[in-house]
Parts: structure tokens; sequence; C-alpha cells
């Protein structure tokens, strides 16, 4: 074999390296000799050795192999043991792998919507339809008129993806179906508002739950940007006060607010309001999901798994029925 080759040429111009020390041969020229011969020697000996790594060793291999060099040529005996050693390291010491009790995931896909028939559209992912290039546009016009009549809050932020695409039908469809349900929304508001000027004490508490939640669905079905978004999330924290300063039981108004901290990352206000909101009656099967998150953004596992156990095998929503099979799981 060529590495024993080498390894044995290079033990060969070593012990010629020392040998003229060893017999009393001092000064400048036998120090110098002795470097030239032992850099060669090393540089055998880093080759021989190199070719013994196991394949993960010789990555980057320039680089590998040079520490294998350094070692050989500033360490002339040691350096040859370190050398073997690590070798026997890698190739009968099993690599430590230690427990991975996480793995990354793909991001969930755009869930497909059947379609009837007899509208000739085909049953395929909307958004990878409507973003793609290479599909006809009658097709993309199809999928985004079934889009249209899906609820705003799973389908605005594909819309807002195809409001940039190159075909001015898409592009403008896209743009009317949001406009469209921003307007339905800010008409409910300023009749609310309009309302509330004339109100009964009786009747601004229902007013105001109203148009706590009105504001809510503009920042929640994701139908404003900017800071009209950052002021809609505002007023709705506005009225959910006023609501619950007529009305300190509505547990529904906790939850409104308690979700609305979570957007401001105000984790242990939004934690006192989803208490409150259970305080008051609501179901866990309503509040329990958002105590979890707040859990889990705060790496309380343990506690995920309590509160999601605490909602009734009767009361869980159809999507919520997974995370809490998952987290009730053994």
């Amino acid at each position: 074999m060529l590495e024993v080759r080498l390894l044995f040429y290079a033990l060969l111009a070593e012990a010629g390296a020392i040998a003229p020390l060893l017999a009393g041969e001092h000064g400048p020229a036998s120090f110098l000799a002795y470097l030239l011969i032992h850099g060669f020697a090393a540089a055998l000996m880093a080759t021989a050795m190199w070719m013994w790594f196991p394949r993960g060793f010789r990555s980057p291999r320039v680089l590998s192999w040079m520490l294998t060099f350094s070692l050989a040529l500033f360490v002339p005996v040691l350096g040859l043991v370190g050398i073997v050693g690590g070798v026997l390291v890698g190739y009968f010491l099993p690599a430590p792998r230690g427990p991975e009790p996480f793995e990354t995931v793909p991001a969930p896909e755009f869930t497909p919507v059947p379609v009837a028939a007899d509208r000739g559209f085909r049953q395929e992912d909307l958004k990878t339809l409507l973003l793609s290039s290479s599909s006809s546009t009658e097709l993309r016009l199809q999928g985004m008129l079934t889009v249209r009549n899906m609820p705003a809050r799973a389908t605005s932020g594909v819309l807002r993806e195809t409001l940039g695409d190159q075909v001015d039908d898409v592009r403008l469809l896209a743009y009317g179906i949001l406009d469209q349900k921003e307007k339905a929304l800010t008409r409910q508001i300023d009749r609310a508002l309009t309302l509330i000027e004339s109100a009964t004490p009786a009747r601004l508490y229902r007013l105001y739950r109203r148009l706590a939640e009105l504001y809510w669905e503009l920042h929640f079905q994701d139908l404003v940007q900017g800071d009209i978004r950052a002021l809609a999330l505002q007023r709705a924290f506005d009225f959910v006060e006023r609501a619950l300063n007529e009305n300190d039981q509505d547990g529904g108004m906790w939850l409104l607010r308690g979700r609305i901290m979570m957007n401001h990352e105000q984790l242990e206000d939004a934690w006192s309001s989803f208490d409150k909101a259970l305080a008051v009656g609501l179901a866990p099967s309503r509040v329990n999901p958002w105590l979890a998150e707040l859990a889990l953004w705060q790496r309380q596992y343990g506690k995920v798994r309590v509160l999601m156990a605490e909602i009734a095998e009767d009361t869980q929503f159809t999507n919520l029925s997974p995370s809490v099979r998952y987290w009730s799981a053994p």
C-alpha cells in the first residue's frame, strides 16, 4: 500500500535526520541539514497519515493536511503518536450523538379548496396557482374568484402577494377583492360610530363591543397595513377597555384584550386577561389555546401539556383537535 511505503520512507528519513545529531555533529550546517531532512520526513508522514484519515477528517483538504504536517514537523516524536491516536479514535470510537427532541418540519401548505365541477376549476394548491406565471391567466382568475369567497383571514396574505403580479387583470382583481373586504368593515365601523352619538347608556356597551371586534378584524384579516394597521389595533384596544368599563364580566372582551396584548408582546398582561376570561366563565376550549401559546413562547412545555389536556373532548374545535391529541400523547 502507498500509505505504508510513504510512512516507511518517512521513518527512514527521520532516522537519517537524527543520526548525525546523535553522533555528535554540531554547528549551523548540521542543524540546517536536520531541518531540511526532518521537513521532508514530516511531509511524507503527513501525506501517509492523511490518506489513512476517515473521509470526514479530510475536509477541508489543504487545511487538514497542513494540520497533520504541523504536528509532524513541530513535534517530532509525539506528533506521530498523536496523529496515529487521532486516526484510531476516528475509526474505532462512535461519533457522539445526543438526543434530538426537536426537528425541522416544512411549513404548512395553503389548504386546497374543493370547487364545484361545473366551474371547471382544478383542485390544486391555490397559492401555487395564483403565484405561478406558467399557469394560464384564465385559470388564475378563476382561482382568484374562488379566493374571493373564502374568509379574508385565510386569503389576505395570498392576495397581497399577487398585488405585484405582472398580469394586470390578476393584480387589479386582487386589489379589488382586498379593497372590497376592507370597505365592508369600514362601513360597519362608520355606522357604529354614528350610532354612538345618540345611543342610550344601555346600548353603549353593545356598540363598544361591536367596534372593538370590527377594528380587531381589520387587523386580524390583514386588510390594512403600516400605520393604519397599528391604529386599528389601538382603536380595538380602546373600545375593549370601554366595553369592560361598562361590563367587566364579559369573557369575550377579556379574551380579545389578551390577544391584543399578545400582538403588543405584553405577555404578562395577556396572561392576566386570559385568566380573567376563565374566571368570568369563558370555556377553557376558547381560552386555553391562547394560554398554551403564551406558555410555548416562554418555553414552559409542561404548562402547555397541562393546558391542552384541560380542553374537554366534546368541546374541541375541528382545527384544534390535532394539537390537543399531540400534546395529550404520553
